[in-house]
């Protein structure tokens, strides 16, 4: 059971940089509920590999400059066992939240985020 959702914890989102934040976790309400309909959606647990990047850890991981990531407001999502980047992403599609947000495929993961600037789509594979 996680202190943030149903499902998630705030230490799954925890800055995994070092020498840096010391780990804090600020995430955004509206990324959380909508990853908790994505997983009740699936049915499945999801594991998110990058959540909160402070500016530092940020930059030392090559993150954009304005990324959403240093906003709470963007995870990365490994795929289920079963499912490939693809059919996580088309999942997510369905979500409000990541609709008008943004979604990058990746080889093993997806990127997540629920920006308010408008909709981003990309692909790095």
């Amino acid at each position: 059971m996680g202190d943030l959702s149903k499902n998630f914890s705030r230490s799954e989102f925890a800055c995994k940089g070092t020498n840096c934040c010391g780990h804090s976790a600020p995430v955004h309400p509206e990324l959380i509920s909508a990853l908790q309909d994505l997983r009740d959606q699936l049915n499945l647990p999801l594991s998110i590999t990058s959540g909160f990047r402070c500016n530092r850890h940020n930059e030392s991981v090559g993150g954009a400059a304005q990324s959403f990531h240093t906003l709470g407001m963007a995870a990365d999502v490994s795929c289920p066992d079963g499912m490939t980047a693809e059919d996580l992403a088309q999942a997510a599609e369905t979500i409000p939240a990541f609709q008008q947000g943004g979604i990058g495929i990746y080889p093993s993961w997806v990127h997540l985020d629920v920006r308010t600037t408008g909709k981003a789509r990309w692909r790095n594979d």
